[in-house]
């Protein structure tokens, strides 16, 4: 199905929570180096791995999270894949970070939905405080994480090969302008007007008002029209 992936990644053996999929990158926060440095801010390391080979990682980030609304992250340091993410892209080991941060020194940024920072921030600020909920916290960010005006819709979909439809979900974030499918985030989804599209060759374009779906190849051929619901089951939902 294009731009739909079922299949879950594999993780790497070793403290980490996979809190985002972007396309075939993992972002992953370091279970141990969360560290609370003020009263708004927490520091910690995330790193990118690839989804069908975790091992070695291909990148990483020491970074310092504000915690206030709205959040922000200052990077200390990172080594990150230039371009199209590699399976063999070789990895660099982060240097730990070592004595105290002066956070009115550090330069701070928006944190982004399809860069990763805004789940690693969601995440770091929440764990941070409940520790013993690291893990329930992180799947709950694969799942359901996004910005505040963040929607789902759940629509009867199929591959274009004819296989029986299945019903997806369809998360989206107007004010990111980002699109996660089965809590994949997609670099080939955007919103316009009153659609959600993704995919690409073949397009899955979702009309919010009228709930359906369509697939459309790039030379207008429609494959395939489905339903929507704001249920996950619709049919579920409708029994007493």
């Amino acid at each position: 199905m294009p731009g739909v992936a079922i299949a879950q990644p594999a993780t790497p053996q070793q403290p980490f929570h996979l809190v985002q999929r972007i396309d075939e990158m993992l972002v992953g926060v370091d279970a141990i180096s969360l560290d609370v440095v003020g009263r708004d801010h927490v520091a910690g390391t995330y790193f990118l791995v690839h989804a069908r080979k975790p091992s070695p990682m291909v990148g990483y980030a020491n970074y310092v999270v504000d915690c206030r609304t709205p959040r922000r992250i200052a990077i200390l340091s990172s080594f990150m894949p230039s371009g199209r993410l590699e399976e063999n892209t070789p990895f660099v080991q982060p240097p730990r970070r070592s004595g105290r941060l002066d956070v009115t020194q550090l330069t701070f940024g928006d944190v982004h939905v399809m860069d990763g920072t805004a789940f690693v921030a969601d995440f770091t600020c929440a764990a941070s405080a409940a520790p013993g909920r690291a893990a329930h916290i992180a799947q709950e960010l694969v799942r359901n994480g996004g910005p505040a005006d963040s929607a789902s819709l759940y629509c009867d979909m199929r591959p274009d090969s004819g296989k029986p439809a299945r019903r997806v979900q369809v998360r989206y974030s107007p004010s990111e302008n980002a699109v996660a499918v089965n809590g994949q985030w997609l670099s080939s989804g955007f919103l316009v007007n009153h659609e959600v599209v993704f995919g690409a060759g073949a397009q899955w374009r979702l009309d919010r008002g009228k709930r359906t779906v369509r697939l459309v190849r790039d030379n207008g051929k429609l494959l395939f029209t489905g339903s929507c619901d704001t249920q996950p089951d619709a049919a579920a939902a409708a029994r007493p």
